[in-house]
């Protein structure tokens, strides 16, 4: 099958903003790519450990996709549990009282939603599966070992009463892991959406949630892994803001154009479902070294991704058969 222009745009093939599901397929690990173990390795062995590890690196650079790819739904032995903050109040983790709250709340949604999937009863088997599709919806991505018994006995150890103290909370949530654990599965509290949350909650939340609600979530019988920007240490040293974790990782850099090559090849082959896609029959010669440079330039992946996507437009507009190297600086100045 020859690759086209047309297939990347209709295919989607360089849209920025995958579902979390995908990010794991999507991943070519960093390790692979620049032959170390410094990044999945490490991070692998850390969850597995129960360490807590933070992942360090700019918006964009491949900290959700790494995750994803030792956290996602094809890894056995591991249970997720991902932690939204981004969209949070900043009162949402700005003490351990406040932050066991959304950690039960969270849990507790997905249980229910996994649990009424299942006891959904209807006769008509066409509407069964409509609906247990939908239920099955609106369980976050990352949660897909919650299943079955699990599900509701999850959900039954989350409810509590609106009087219930801090202490209880913690020993209901801590009830929650050594369930998970009893099905072999480690527990790992995830929290990749740090970057625009904690930066827009200021110095006092960020210190906050690194000291007070890290040592707390340290006392939970779980893995935890936590994205964290360098900017971050712009406004607190970094020995002291990351003072209890165990295991620091830092993001690399993509240091040739060949690399991100084999990233552009790795989604063409899952979108567009093109094995050992031949990527010279759509980039010209200086395509992949621009896109590179963009990369270099920004430190995002992700943007140079989204470049790639505009600029695959801009080609087909100008009726061009290849990507070049001008299509992509024009959709990298075009923002």
């Amino acid at each position: 099958m020859t690759l086209t222009l047309e297939m990347l745009r209709d295919n989607y093939v360089f849209e920025s903003s995958p579902a979390r599901d995908d990010l794991g397929l999507l991943h070519v690990p960093f390790d692979d790519l620049i032959g170390s173990e410094r990044t999945e390795r490490r991070l692998g062995g850390a969850v597995r450990r129960g360490e807590c590890t933070a992942l360090i690196g700019v918006s964009g650079c491949g900290k959700s996709s790494v995750v994803a790819h030792i956290l996602g739904p094809a890894v056995e032995g591991v249970a997720p549990l991902v932690i939204p903050l981004a969209a949070m109040p900043a009162n949402t983790i700005d003490t351990p009282a406040h932050l066991v709250d959304h950690l039960l709340g969270t849990v507790t949604r997905q249980a229910v939603n996994v649990a009424a999937a299942i006891d959904i009863e209807l006769s008509v088997a066409t509407r069964i599966e409509t609906e247990i599709s939908a239920r099955r919806s609106r369980v976050a991505a990352g949660w897909g070992w919650l299943k079955g018994d699990l599900a509701r006995e999850v959900g039954q150890q989350t409810t509590m009463e609106r009087d219930a103290t801090f202490s209880d909370k913690t020993d209901a949530l801590i009830q929650v892991l050594a369930l998970i654990a009893e099905g072999e599965l480690q527990p790992v509290l995830v929290f990749d959406d740090t970057d625009r949350w904690l930066r827009n909650g200021g110095l006092t939340l960020m210190r906050g949630f690194f000291g007070e609600g890290v040592r707390w979530l340290l006392e939970l019988p779980a893995g935890l892994v936590v994205a964290v920007h360098p900017d971050y240490f712009i406004e607190s040293p970094r020995q002291q803001l990351l003072q209890f974790v165990d295991t620091q990782i830092e993001v690399p850099v993509i240091p040739e154009p060949a690399h991100i090559a084999a990233i552009l090849a790795r989604r063409v082959e899952v979108y567009a479902e093109v094995e050992r896609p031949d990527l010279c029959s759509v980039f010209a010669d200086d395509t992949v070294g621009a896109v590179h440079d963009v990369y270099l330039n920004t430190g995002s992946l992700r943007r140079a991704i989204q470049v790639c996507h505009s600029a695959v437009h801009e080609a087909l507009d100008a009726g061009a058969p290849q990507l070049t190297a001008a299509h992509i600086k024009v959709a990298a100045n075009a923002g």
